[in-house]
C-alpha cells in the first residue's frame, strides 16, 4: 500500500519540474480556461461587489514580490465575527498545480450563486463562516504565467536560486522530511514560517480557527489526511478517516477519489495538514485533484463539479443538515395575458386558481389596474372574491370587465388579479388590456311637419348628433339650403364627447317655389380630420296650391253725371300655379267696361286692369268675378253713385236743352227775316217806285 504512493510521489516531483505538455493555453501569458493572478483578483472583486451582503474581500498579507494575498469571507453577517464554525478552503499553494485554483473558485461561486435560490446552500452559508484563499502562491503563479514551469514561491535563496516549497515551510516537524537544498522543488526554506505566504495563512487560521480545512493540490485523485510524516506514529482522530471516506462517497461513483493518510502517498514534514491538526486541533484534508497538474481546458468543468459533493458533505458535517422546510404553501393563477376591447363591451376572462402547496388555503381574490381612471370607476366583477382550496385543488375565476365610453382609445392598461391566502401566501396574474379606437357618430334631423309644406310656412326642426364611439369628435354641421330657406343659425363647430348626445334646434322658412318642387335637405357632419359621415337627407314636397286675390283700387266711387272714373283692378297670384282665366263684370252696360278681361298670371306675380265707369245719374253696384285655379271663383264688388252737382243730391229736370233749342229756332227765324228784309224787300220797293 505504501510502496506505489511513494513511487508516485517521486514521479510527481519530477513532473513538476517538467514543462506542461498537451494543455490548452500553453503559451506564455495564455492560461486558457485557467485564471491568471490578475484575472482571479478581478473576478473576486466583481463577485464581492455584486454580493456585498455575504462577501468580504481582504488582503491577509503581501508576497515577496509585493502582491496581495487575497482572502474572501462568505457568511450571512460578513462584517461580524460570529460564534459560528469556520471552514477554510485553500488553493494554489504550488504554482504549477493550476487546477487547485479553479476548484477553489468554483466552490466559492457556486455557494454565492445559489445562496438565495437553494435553501440548503442558504442554510450552510448562514450557519458558517467560510474563508477562501484561492491562490496562496501568487508570485510563483505569475512566474508560471510567463511560460515557466514552477512549483515554489519566488523568494531568493543562497547561491542565486529562488523559491521555497510553501507546503514544507509550516512549523510542525519542519525540515525533518523535506529538502534543505535550495534548488530542489521541495526545499523547505531557511526556517519554519520563513515565507510571507505561510505566515499569512497561519495567522488567518489562528485568528479564525476553522473546524475543517480543505487544501486543493494536484494530482493523483486522493483525499489525504494526517499524518503526512512518518515521525508521528500516534493514532489520529478517527473522524478524519470517516470524513474522508464520506467525502469520497459524495463524489460521482465513477470518479471517486481514494481516501488515505498523506504519508501513504509520500512522507513529508512542514505541510499544512500536520501543522493544522497538531497545533490548532483542526480536521485538515488535502485533495489531490485530477490526473495532472493542468488538465485540458475541456476537463476542468467536470473536475470542479465532481468536487462539489465533498464540500457539501463537509458543510453538512459541520453544521448539520438544514431543518426540514415548513409545509409548502403556494398558489398560482393561470389564464390569459392580454385582451383587446371596444366600447360598451363586456370582457370575460377565465382564470384558474391553483393550490400548489401542501396545506388547505382560504383565499381572498381581488382585481386592480395600474390606471387611476380604471381603478376609480371601471365596472368589474369577479365570479367570486373568496374561496377555499385543498392541497392540489383548483378553482375557476371569471373576471368581467365592462368597457365604457369614458375610456380613451389605444390605452394600454395593466391589470393585476391577486389571490392572497389568510396564511400570507399569495400570487398575482398580470395581464394587459387595449381599448381599440371606435368612431361611430350619427346625425338625425326631425321636424314638426309632414313632407307636404306650403310656401311661407315655418318649419321647426332639430339636429341630433350622437357619439356612439369612444373618441372625442369635433363636428361641423353644414346645410345645402339656398338663401331664403334657412333663417336660423347653425351651431358651427361642436365637440361631442364619447357617449354624448347633442341637440340643436333649427327653423326653416318655406320660400315661394314652383308647383310640385322636390327639395332635398342635406345635413353634413364634417369631423376635425376632414372626414365626414354619410349625408342624411330629408325631402320637402311642395304641394300644388293657389292663393289668387282680387284687389280693387276703390270699392265706393262717387262721380258727377257725365263724368268718367277709372278704378284700378289688380289680380295677385302668390301661389305656385299659373292663373289663366277671365275677369267678368256683372253688367253689360257699355258705360261700365274693363280694358282687359283675359289674364295669364305666373306664380308669385300679379296683373292689372282698369274699370271705367260713366253714365246716368243714380247708384249702382258692379260685381267682378275671376275663377282662380285651385280655389274657385273670387269676387270683387264696386259701388258707384252719379250725382248732378257737388252736393251729391239729385237735381230737378233740366229745361236748358229745350230752351236752347227754342232760342236757336228764334234766332234762326230772326236771321231769315232779316235776310228777307234786306234782300227781298228792297227789290219790291224798287219795283213799286220805278217809273
Amino acid at each position: 500500500m505504501r510502496t506505489w504512493p511513494a513511487m508516485l510521489a517521486s514521479v510527481l516531483l519530477v513532473v513538476s519540474a517538467l514543462p506542461v505538455m498537451g494543455g490548452e493555453g500553453a503559451r506564455a501569458g495564455d492560461l486558457g480556461i485557467y485564471h491568471t493572478y490578475d484575472e482571479m483578483v478581478s473576478e473576486l472583486e466583481n463577485l464581492t461587489a455584486a454580493h456585498p451582503a455575504i462577501l468580504r474581500m481582504e488582503s491577509i498579507g503581501k508576497t515577496y514580490e509585493g502582491r496581495d494575498l487575497w482572502a474572501v469571507k462568505l457568511s450571512d453577517n460578513v462584517t461580524m465575527d460570529e460564534a459560528e464554525p469556520n471552514i477554510t478552503i485553500l488553493g494554489g499553494i504550488h504554482a504549477g498545480e493550476l487546477i487547485g485554483v479553479e476548484v477553489a473558485l468554483y466552490i466559492l461561486e457556486f455557494l454565492v450563486g445559489n445562496y438565495t435560490t437553494d435553501s440548503t446552500v442558504g442554510w450552510y452559508v448562514n450557519s458558517t463562516q467560510l474563508w477562501f484563499v484561492p491562490m496562496i502562491n501568487p508570485d510563483g503563479h505569475v512566474y508560471l504565467e510567463k511560460g515557466n514551469q514552477w512549483r515554489k514561491n519566488r523568494s531568493p535563496n543562497p547561491g542565486g536560486t529562488f523559491g521555497t516549497d510553501l507546503n514544507r515551510n509550516f512549523g510542525h516537524l519542519w525540515g525533518l522530511e523535506a529538502s534543505h537544498n535550495p534548488p530542489d522543488d521541495d526545499y523547505c526554506g531557511p526556517y519554519a514560517f520563513s515565507e510571507n505566504e505561510t505566515q499569512a495563512v497561519s495567522k488567518l487560521v489562528t485568528d479564525h480557527p476553522p473546524k475543517i480545512t480543505l487544501s486543493y493540490h494536484a494530482f493523483g485523485q486522493y483525499i489525504l489526511y494526517p499524518w503526512g510524516n512518518t515521525i508521528n506514529q500516534e493514532p489520529v482522530d478517527a473522524r478524519l478517516s470517516q470524513i474522508a471516506w464520506n467525502m469520497s462517497f459524495a463524489m460521482p461513483e465513477s470518479d471517486r477519489y481514494l481516501p488515505m493518510p498523506a504519508r501513504e502517498m509520500y512522507a513529508a514534514t512542514g505541510d499544512t495538514d500536520d501543522y493544522f491538526y497538531m497545533n490548532l486541533s483542526i480536521l485538515p484534508f488535502t485533495i489531490e485533484l485530477a490526473t495532472s497538474n493542468r488538465p485540458p481546458d475541456s476537463a476542468v468543468p467536470g473536475i470542479c463539479a465532481d468536487n462539489l459533493g465533498p464540500v457539501m458533505y463537509v458543510l453538512n458535517y459541520t453544521v448539520g443538515a438544514p431543518p426540514p422546510p415548513p409545509p409548502k404553501r403556494a398558489l398560482s393563477l393561470e389564464g390569459p395575458d392580454h385582451f383587446n376591447a371596444t366600447y360598451i363591451e363586456s370582457i370575460y376572462l377565465d382564470y384558474i386558481l391553483n393550490n400548489t402547496g401542501e396545506l388547505r388555503e382560504d383565499v381572498s381574490i381581488s382585481l386592480s389596474a395600474n390606471n387611476s381612471l380604471w381603478n376609480s370607476s371601471i365596472p368589474t366583477m369577479l365570479s367570486t372574491d373568496r374561496t377555499s382550496l385543498d392541497p392540489g385543488g383548483s378553482k375557476p375565476i371569471r373576471v368581467i370587465i365592462l368597457i365604457q365610453w369614458k375610456f380613451p382609445p389605444n390605452m394600454l392598461v395593466g391589470f393585476s388579479l391577486n389571490a392572497t391566502a389568510d396564511s400570507g401566501v399569495s400570487c398575482t396574474k398580470n395581464f394587459v388590456g387595449m381599448i381599440e379606437t371606435i368612431r361611430n357618430t350619427t346625425v338625425f334631423f326631425t321636424t314638426n311637419s309632414t313632407s307636404a309644406v306650403f310656401p311661407d310656412q315655418v318649419v321647426r326642426g332639430n339636429i341630433t348628433i350622437n357619439n356612439w364611439g369612444n373618441v372625442l369628435e369635433t363636428v361641423n354641421v353644414s346645410l345645402n339650403l339656398s338663401d331664403g330657406w334657412f333663417d336660423g343659425q347653425l351651431p358651427g363647430l361642436v365637440e361631442v364627447e364619447p357617449g354624448e348626445t347633442r341637440n340643436f334646434p333649427l327653423t326653416f322658412h318655406i320660400p315661394q317655389l314652383p308647383v310640385n318642387s322636390l327639395v332635398l335637405l342635406r345635413i353634413i357632419a364634417t369631423f376635425a380630420d376632414g372626414t365626414s359621415i354619410p349625408e342624411y337627407k330629408l325631402a320637402f314636397v311642395i304641394t300644388p296650391w293657389a292663393f289668387a286675390r282680387l284687389i280693387i283700387g276703390s270699392y265706393n266711387v262717387t262721380l258727377k253725371e257725365k263724368e268718367t272714373v277709372t278704378v284700378p283692378i289688380r289680380i295677385e297670384n302668390p301661389g305656385n300655379q299659373w292663373q289663366n282665366n277671365t275677369l267678368v263684370l256683372s253688367t253689360d252696360n257699355p258705360s261700365c267696361r274693363l280694358d282687359r278681361t283675359q289674364f295669364n298670371i305666373s306664380p308669385y306675380s300679379n296683373a292689372t286692369a282698369n274699370l271705367t265707369i260713366s253714365g246716368k245719374r243714380g247708384s249702382r253696384s258692379l260685381r267682378l268675378t275671376f275663377n282662380a285655379l285651385g280655389i274657385g271663383p273670387i269676387y270683387g264688388q264696386v259701388y258707384y253713385n252719379i250725382t248732378a252737382n257737388e252736393t251729391g243730391r239729385t237735381a230737378p229736370y233740366d229745361w236748358t236743352p229745350v230752351l236752347l233749342f227754342v232760342l236757336i229756332l228764334v234766332v234762326l227765324a230772326v236771321c231769315i227775316s232779316l235776310w228777307w228784309w234786306f234782300m227781298e224787300a228792297p227789290a219790291g220797293r224798287r219795283r213799286k217806285d220805278s217809273p
